[in-house]
């Protein structure tokens, strides 16, 4: 009897090790196979993380593509502007009336130097008024290099020559003008050039900010001599990604 208590006893111990080993047989095929699906998880986002730096790449790509384009479409609307206003001044010359081509009588030439003579008189009595003042307030939209600098509130605009939406000044008639202009750079922006142009060449009339651990200005005043039409505005000719302070603006006025 106790032999076969003692052979039943050691059965069940046998039974018991064997279905241990397969437990712990099954425990690691179950914990190889989620190893495995961990590598494969891995390589599956690092494969999309590629692909988003990708896309990323190429967006950034567009973005600086379109900016250039819409500073091209800017430029090219300014020069068109140009051209055409100095056609009409062109096309409203009074023709000489000693050159008589047309063979009219001279004193239908005679009738119209004598109006224009009477607007021009009146004209005369009432100086014409060119001024303004603009801030930049677009912060933090950065600025690129060449860029136009948008100064977009107009305090005063008096002959509505500068444009707030093109930050582009025109000339409205010959004569000597005054421009002023300030700038403050942002914090751990780094150094930041800006200049005055002129119908897009350079005038020399520039100012420079460090912008570095600190707010910083700088600013500048310069007098240019202008022929009706053409335009001035400020661009970034050093620097790139610059935010402007609320303190920038944008000042001229015939003198």
């Amino acid at each position: 009897m106790n032999q076969e208590v003692l052979k039943m006893k050691a059965l069940i111990v046998i039974l018991l090790f064997v279905s241990f080993e397969n437990a712990a047989a099954a425990e690691d095929t179950t914990l190889q196979t989620v190893l495995e699906e961990l590598e494969i998880l891995k390589k599956v986002i690092s494969q999309q993380q590629t692909k988003i730096g990708l896309l990323e790449e190429n967006l950034k790509s567009v973005k600086e593509q379109n900016r250039k384009l819409q500073e091209e479409v800017v430029h090219l609307k300014s020069d068109q502007e140009v051209i055409r206003e100095k056609m009409n001044l062109k096309q409203t010359k009074v023709p000489d009336r000693h050159n008589n081509f047309g063979g009219e009588p001279r004193n239908k030439s005679r009738g119209l130097d004598d109006i224009l003579s009477r607007h021009k008189r009146q004209l005369s009595q009432y100086p014409l008024e060119v001024g303004f003042t603009a801030l930049r307030h677009q912060d933090p939209v950065v600025v690129h290099t060449n860029a136009i600098i948008i100064f977009e509130t107009s305090i005063t605009n008096a002959g509505s020559a500068y444009n707030p939406l093109s930050g582009i000044f025109r000339a409205p008639a010959n004569g000597l003008y005054v421009f002023f202009f300030d700038i403050e750079c942002a914090k751990n922006t780094g150094d930041t050039h800006v200049e005055l142009v002129r119908d897009g060449a350079q005038t020399g009339i520039q100012a420079y900010c460090h912008g570095t651990g600190d707010f910083d200005n700088s600013s500048t005043l310069g007098v240019l001599h202008l022929s009706a039409g053409d335009t001035v505005w400020v661009r970034l000719f050093q620097g790139d990604y610059i935010n402007f302070g609320g303190k920038t603006l944008f000042s001229g006025f015939l003198l």
